[in-house]
């Protein structure tokens, strides 16, 4: 991906050093950013500092870049774009129609809280632009819950009204869960509530606390947040519906360790949040150097994770053997 070029004052670039460390399989998709503006505040937000700093919107010229190598190459078959909140870029679905159209993405999947799309004619039109994927933030299964997490006494209720509009629309719609202090206790509620909406396929991803956030408060340690997520993937696989889990060590996973995965497909954001994710996003283990799975498809313990709470070495079980 070399020969993608971006203007002298983008301030772009591909996060991709520390990703490239693991091994990926064939990729498909790449993740663009858009915006970095939101109508939540959630507590664990990753990019809350961009945020905070009112970094601007990615340019369109920038967006073209994009488009214009994978009309080239076709390299990427799903383009997914997100931001903070990627609903609040006015030109969104001017983008995903170029996306399909010019830029030979075959899927288009946007990252969003979805209360946006509770206004039908705006679903309906990013629908008919080619946005056929929703990978929608529940982070909450209760209104009261919901508000002390995102910080917004509407988005409960927008966010039930924005699936719905989209599963009357015939989109697909995956549902992911932040693991955090807050919310650890209700997983399991939180599983049944979003397969009460209609939901089959959920994720949950481990809060990572990175560099400047100040969020330490969210995070938990894995003797009180294990119980709980092996408990909601267990009402998840009773469903029949299907689970995944982002950085949680394998070998606690137990009979949910074919849930773990920690991919992440290649991604453009501002490089003031690259340079962020490079010096803090690093995973390690005590076992990684007897252990079959460490990087191959587990990662062991968030940096930040070891600080606060250490390296769990009694915790964790090496695994030897077949990957």
């Amino acid at each position: 991906m070399s020969d993608l070029q971006f203007e002298p004052d983008a301030r772009f670039a591909l996060s991709r050093d520390k990703m490239d460390e693991m091994p990926m399989g064939p990729e498909d998709s790449i993740i663009l950013v858009l915006t970095y503006r939101c109508n939540s505040r959630c507590r664990f937000c990753i990019i809350e500092s961009e945020i905070v700093a009112a970094l601007p919107d990615t340019a369109r010229r920038d967006v073209a870049v994009v488009l214009n190598h994978n009309k080239k190459t076709g390299q990427f078959k799903r383009l997914v774009l997100t931001g903070a909140e990627v609903t609040l870029r006015p030109d969104l679905a001017e983008i995903a129609r170029a996306a399909t159209t010019t830029g030979r993405f075959q899927t288009v999947r946007i990252q969003t809280n979805a209360r946006r799309l509770r206004d039908r004619d705006y679903a309906a039109g990013l629908v008919a632009a080619g946005v056929r994927e929703y990978f929608v933030s529940i982070h909450a299964h209760t209104a009261a819950l919901d508000r002390q997490i995102t910080r917004s006494s509407r988005s409960f209720e927008e966010m039930k009204a924005g699936v719905g509009q989209l599963q009357e629309l015939g989109a697909t719609v995956i549902a992911n869960t932040v693991i955090c202090r807050s919310n650890v206790a209700n997983l399991p509620d939180i599983a049944r509530f979003i397969l009460g909406l209609g939901l089959t396929v959920l994720n949950f991803w481990s809060f990572l606390e990175l560099e400047g956030a100040n969020q330490t408060e969210e995070l938990i340690p894995l003797a009180e947040s294990l119980p709980p997520l092996l408990a909601a993937l267990d009402v998840v696989k009773a469903a029949g519906g299907t689970a995944t889990v982002k950085w949680i060590p394998r070998c606690l996973l137990g009979r949910h360790a074919d849930c773990l995965d920690n991919h992440q497909p290649h991604m453009f954001i501002h490089d003031t949040f690259q340079a962020r994710l490079n010096r803090s996003f690093e995973f390690r283990c005590p076992h990684e150097r007897t252990c079959t799975h460490f990087r191959s498809g587990c990662d062991g313990l968030h940096q930040r994770y070891i600080e606060v709470f250490g390296d769990e070495a009694d915790r964790l079980i090496p695994q030897r053997g077949t990957v």
